[in-house]
């Protein structure tokens, strides 16, 4: 069964397609499910179970919490309510406290956290479709289980990077399998033309409508935001690879 469990949509600040348009284009390019992560924005269950059946094809409730540009990333999946705080650890205990799944995407990347073992994540995304640097600086030496996820903000971006794992009907099984580590990445890098097919589109949509946010998201790509690791206690340590 493959699954990508990293993918934005229109609801995200720099996503292109609207929700209806990924869940269907995913479906029709063999995916077996998706877990839409989107920038601050946490799809429901119901909505999540309502594509599903619509689409036949898994959709997995999640967000990808942490400013776009300024923040360190965590995902969440299966949870109902987002953390209200700002700092990783309890963040992480409020992803825990509801059932849910906390991943670390592009941890090696300016905005991923690559002490993920020692915060206390419960899985690494070890292939993103879009980082390569942070792919090959994976080390994963506590052993946390790996997922792949896209990255992908275009239905296009879809179907090149997934992780794979034993076939599951719903939410909580997929999340079990994860959380158990019966799953790996899987799949390739998202092609250069793509990527840049998207960037092109989204520096006219941030020039057109959010110069500031294209302004913010073109500082976060050459250098950390300052005090990033800051924003719990864990993360007041060095920074190692875990």
């Amino acid at each position: 069964m493959r699954i990508d469990f990293h993918v934005h949509t229109s609801r995200s600040p720099d996503g292109l397609h609207s929700l209806r348009e990924t869940v269907k284009h995913a479906k029709r390019i063999g995916l077996d499910g998706i877990a839409i992560t989107d920038h601050a924005r946490l799809l429901s269950r119901r909505e999540a179970r309502s594509l599903t059946r619509e689409f036949g094809i898994l959709v997995i409730p999640g967000i990808e919490g942490g400013h776009m540009a300024l923040d360190r990333h965590w995902i969440a999946l299966a949870i109902d309510i987002i953390p209200a705080t700002v700092g990783i650890a309890g963040v992480l205990a409020h992803i825990a406290g509801e059932g849910g799944l906390s991943i670390a995407p592009h941890p090696h990347s300016c905005t991923g956290y690559n002490n993920y073992a020692r915060l206390g994540f419960d899985a690494v995304e070890a292939f993103n479709g879009t980082d390569r640097l942070s792919n090959s600086m994976i080390r994963n030496t506590a052993g946390l289980p790996e997922t792949g996820g896209s990255d992908a903000h275009a239905t296009y971006m879809l179907g090149y990077t997934w992780t794979e794992m034993e076939r599951c009907a719903t939410v909580e099984e997929a999340v079990e399998m994860v959380r158990r580590g019966r799953c790996r990445p899987a799949g390739t890098l998202i092609p250069a033309h793509k990527k840049m097919q998207f960037y092109g589109r989204a520096f006219v949509r941030y020039t057109t409508g959010r110069p500031q946010l294209m302004w913010k998201s073109m500082q976060s790509s050459f250098a950390a935001p300052p005090n990033a690791a800051a924003t719990g206690e864990e993360c007041n340590a060095a920074l190692l690879d875990e």
